[in-house]
């Protein structure tokens, strides 16, 4: 348990040192900017581009997609960015999407600790940026986010704005986490022994994929995420059967939709007369980016918590070993 605490609490100093590194990595594409861009990565490492692909949606030039699979689609070509991460440089669902997208010609960079893909980098000289290896995937997302959000910068894909205001982060992060710890501890009374219901606005839907991993590895818990306004189209009519086991977290941020805002209000009165306990949490910060990674760092310290009161180790992750060990006596 130690492990996973000392990495949750150094996870400012890990976006400080995450930031220099982008800063240390110079990327010259030659004034070129993709048409497209495919992110290719697996679990913690693939939720960087989960979220990077929803964070850019109202702001990029270029139509930026994350992928989690073996296969890519068949729109990637010579003109599409692709971006390889994977931390151990090992995953095998993403050294083959590697594979399909050097055969449709599709401009490559990479991020990663090393492992083949990193040989691979060395082989081809693809661009790529580095930070250390040897820790659990999703305690690096300071480093991992930063780096892809750094790649796509370099092709003109993120908001010169955005981008500068990541140099703000560690010192937001080290100045409130006493206050982020009370409030995962508050959060943490009312999600123990419950099942919990991840919500937000679209726009959010790779910080609660965040959420729910960070739940699901540390933990060692099953919890549920939707989005509005797509669940009020079909999740809505299940809460009929739901009620006090229930407890519903939904995140809120100034950037939601206006009229997602009415639909979430009327729900959690759904919510509560069935029973269920509703929380609203919002980011604590001046900025989309600072209230981002408070919300990303709630989060992970709710999920940490609630492994050491459950009794779980965190770093432990023995069914994806194993599945790791049947799948390698498979050719």
């Amino acid at each position: 348990m130690e492990q996973m605490r000392a990495l949750i609490t150094g996870f400012p100093d890990q976006m400080k040192e995450a930031w220099h590194i982008a800063e240390q990595t110079p990327l010259d594409w030659n004034g070129w900017t993709p048409s497209s861009a495919l992110i290719l990565g697996m679990g913690g490492s693939g939720i960087s581009g989960a979220i990077a692909s929803k964070m850019l949606a109202g702001s990029s030039s270029a139509f930026i997609q994350a992928n989690s699979d073996y296969t890519i689609p068949a729109w990637v070509g010579k003109e599409t960015l692709v971006l390889v991460c994977s931390y151990s440089g090992n995953t095998e669902e993403t050294l083959m999407a590697l594979d399909a997208a050097m055969a449709k010609n599709a401009r490559i960079a990479a991020i990663t600790s090393g492992g083949e893909l990193g040989k691979r980098c060395d082989a081809n000289g693809w661009p790529s940026v580095r930070f250390p290896g040897g820790q659990p995937p999703r305690s690096q997302f300071g480093y991992a986010f930063t780096s892809v959000m750094h790649v796509l910068h370099s092709v003109g894909l993120v908001p010169s704005e955005m981008h500068a205001a990541f140099g703000d982060v560690a010192a937001h992060l080290s100045a409130i986490q006493e206050n982020t710890i009370e409030r995962a501890t508050a959060l943490l009374d009312l999600v123990e022994g419950r099942r919990i219901m991840l919500y937000s606005d679209a726009a959010q839907e790779g910080l609660i994929i965040r959420w729910r991993q960070q739940l699901n590895e540390n933990s060692k818990t099953l919890c549920n995420h939707h989005v509005f306004p797509e669940m009020n189209h079909n999740e809505l009519v299940g809460w009929e059967s739901g009620g006090e086991k229930e407890v519903a977290l939904i995140i809120q941020t100034p950037e939601d939709h206006p009229r997602t805002r009415v639909r979430m209000d009327v729900c959690m009165e759904i919510f509560r007369d069935q029973g269920a306990d509703v929380v609203v949490v919002e980011g604590d910060g001046s900025n989309e980016i600072l209230r981002f990674f408070d919300l990303v760092h709630l989060g992970d310290w709710l999920s940490l918590l609630l492994a050491e009161r459950l009794g779980w180790d965190p770093v432990d992750i023995k069914n994806i070993d194993h599945l790791k060990d049947e799948l390698s006596k498979v050719n």
